[in-house]
């Protein structure tokens, strides 16, 4: 079998390397590099003689190609792995019956049509994306050793093209829990156009804990993400729920607490879910009334006095007199502002009063930061729509606690049937081994290392003994 030899040529080829690091041809880093390189040419050699392999499996099994009838041989392709450019020649099929033309080694292996790039580095390149800029991403790539040639665009062609990858998979059993709480905001990011758009946020949890060093940490949190404008926003929730009925026995649940910042998308979820309660984040409130009282040590006690005894005739009874103390427009702008922000989150500020047993505060704001500024709308950085979404969506994914590189893997070949070779191909495959191994026997019975006066083999050997071969 040509993969045998390839393996043991190779072999030979890194004995060689040794014997020019230990006579000094080499330094040790230069030694690196060569077997490094020796290596990717191997996985690239070895990629190429299984897909020919496989190609020439199903032209030789009829079942497999039935109605299928070969019309070009010898069609080469090739493809960029992680070893580098894979190059193959495949032999091109017409459908008998209907006339469709294809590759059927690619449909095998799962290489689709005008790919350029193979899945396993579509899966790397996604995954590095998410954490850097499509630049650094090319950079990083090539500096990991990968012997190919990706620019910024291809990096971007290849993001926008992933399918939708979910922040849960089928769960093996649900729970039954009666609290969840959901917390959501917003990051504000500039498109290429010149227009500033909204990336949401949604997260859903078990509650909070005391993690290491006395910090909170979110039980089982999972992330959703993207561009939701307009009537989108009902896709967004819709996406929650069918995790939440995914994961959890809904018919248990009897509360579903919701904290935000009172923006309309985020009340929308709380019509749209059942037994939720909206909760609003006090971080926004606590921003209003600084921004209205100003340094007012003394009013703003009383307020919150007022806030968490539920009195909202109080509570805006100590803004007015605020509103009257003050003389300039600008200052009263900012009380009605804030009178106007709790009227219409009224609802939210009294659950603190009917649930403050249950309510565990908000920390939207910071994993905004987290899980979507960092990447998002840090620094001068401008987006597409689609490539934002798609861009968001991946850091829920990957702030989910989910392989961003398994799932892309697993999203492709879940529905190839494993690769089996022929029993005749087999059968002169182990054939072949049994006669190198009658012939050389063990590593150590191979030619260059029969000869017992030269460097090289007395230097091999010795290093075979140390590793115990």
């Amino acid at each position: 079998m040509e993969i045998i030899l390839c393996i043991l040529k190779t072999f030979l080829l890194c004995a060689e390397k040794i014997f020019g690091l230990l006579t000094g041809e080499y330094t040790f880093p230069e030694f690196e590099i060569e077997l490094e390189k020796l290596l990717k040419d191997l996985g690239k050699e070895i990629c190429r003689i299984v897909l020919q392999e496989l190609d020439e499996k199903i032209y030789k099994d009829k079942k497999e190609r039935e109605n299928w009838r070969v019309v070009q041989k010898d069609c080469e392709r090739t493809i960029t792995t992680k070893f580098g450019d894979v190059t193959y020649k495949r032999r091109y099929y017409e459908e008998k019956k209907t006339g469709e033309k294809a590759y059927l080694v690619d449909r095998a292996a799962g290489i689709q049509k005008y790919e350029r790039i193979d899945v396993a580095l579509k899966a790397e390149i996604t995954d590095l994306s998410t954490m850097m800029s499509y630049e650094k991403s090319t950079q990083e790539i090539k500096r990991d050793g990968a012997e190919c040639h990706i620019s910024r665009q291809t990096v971007m062609n290849t993001l926008r093209k992933i399918d939708e990858i979910k922040t849960y998979g089928e769960s093996a059993g649900k729970k039954r829990i009666k609290v969840l709480y959901i917390e959501a905001d917003e990051d504000h990011i500039h498109y290429q156009n010149g227009k500033s758009g909204i990336v949401k946020l949604v997260y859903v949890h078990e509650g909070k804990r005391i993690a290491a060093k006395d910090r909170n940490e979110l039980i089982n949190p999972k992330y959703f993400s993207g561009v939701y404008d307009g009537e989108r926003v009902e896709k967004l929730w819709e996406e929650v729920w069918e995790y939440i009925k995914n994961t959890y026995e809904e018919d248990q649940i009897e509360r579903i607490y919701i904290s935000g910042d009172g923006a309309d998308w985020i009340k929308f979820g709380v019509k749209y879910l059942p037994n939720a309660i909206y909760v609003l984040d006090l971080y926004h409130l606590q921003k209003y009334i600084t921004t209205a009282l100003k340094d007012d040590k003394k009013l703003k006690r009383a307020l919150w006095k007022e806030i968490f005894r539920g009195d909202k005739e109080k509570v805006i009874g100590i803004l007015i007199q605020k509103y009257n103390e003050y003389e300039g427009e600008g200052d009263k702008n900012l009380v009605k502002k804030c009178i106007n922000y709790i009227k219409n989150n009224w609802e939210g500020i009294y659950s603190y009063n009917l649930y403050k047993g249950e309510i565990t505060g908000c920390s939207a704001e910071s994993h905004v930061s987290h899980v979507l500024s960092e990447r998002l709308s840090r620094g001068p950085l401008s987006w597409s729509k689609i490539g934002a979404h798609k861009m968001a969506q991946l850091r829920a994914v990957k702030a989910s606690g989910i392989s961003i590189k398994e799932m892309i893997i697993k999203q492709r070949f879940e529905d190839l049937k494993p690769v089996e070779l022929p029993r005749t191909t087999l059968y002169k495959a182990k054939q072949q081994i049994k006669k190198i191994n009658e012939k050389y026997g063990t590593i150590r019975d191979l030619p260059i290392l029969l000869n017992k006066k030269t460097f090289t083999s007395m230097t091999i050997k010795s290093l075979l003994q140390q590793i115990n071969i």
